[in-house]
């Protein structure tokens, strides 16, 4: 890993992991949050399966179906300091990985020195960076995940 990257990363995760899938169990209310979370991602991952049923049901005509295919497919999770956020996200993305039945997938976890010591355009830069690994990993046809 190059001297860049070390800053951005406090490490990769190989997916699917056991760590991870017995974490998920001590999380209240994860069940819930994840299936949630799948079914939206799902939406925005199978573009092509909205469509079709778009097409099937509605003649093509329905606009949400444009709207939703517009969208990022982007999960962001908000609250105080300690409440799982973080550890909600690294066991969301190895349950996905998992059903999936994903192989050779990298959980990247961005480090909080991403966000610099505010020079100017310090954060961009370092987010830049971080990006390249996820971009390169799947390029090699691995998936990848960033949490942070």
């Amino acid at each position: 890993m190059n001297k860049p990257q070390a800053r951005i990363f406090d490490g990769e995760i190989v997916l699917p992991d056991d760590g991870l899938a017995g974490k998920e169990k001590t999380l209240l209310g994860f069940e819930a949050r994840y299936t949630r979370i799948r079914d939206q991602l799902r939406l925005l991952l199978n573009l092509d399966e909205l469509s079709a049923w778009n097409k099937k049901h509605h003649g093509g005509k329905l606009a949400l179906c444009a709207l939703v295919a517009e969208q990022y497919p982007l999960v962001i999770f908000h609250g105080d300091v300690g409440t799982g956020k973080t550890a909600t996200a690294e066991c969301l993305a190895n349950r996905l990985v998992t059903e999936s039945g994903g192989e050779d997938s990298i959980l990247f976890k961005l480090s909080n020195r991403v966000r610099g010591a505010g020079k100017v355009g310090e954060m961009g830069t370092l987010l830049s960076e971080a990006f390249q690994p996820a971009a390169l990993a799947a390029a090699s046809s691995r998936s990848s995940v960033r949490t942070g």
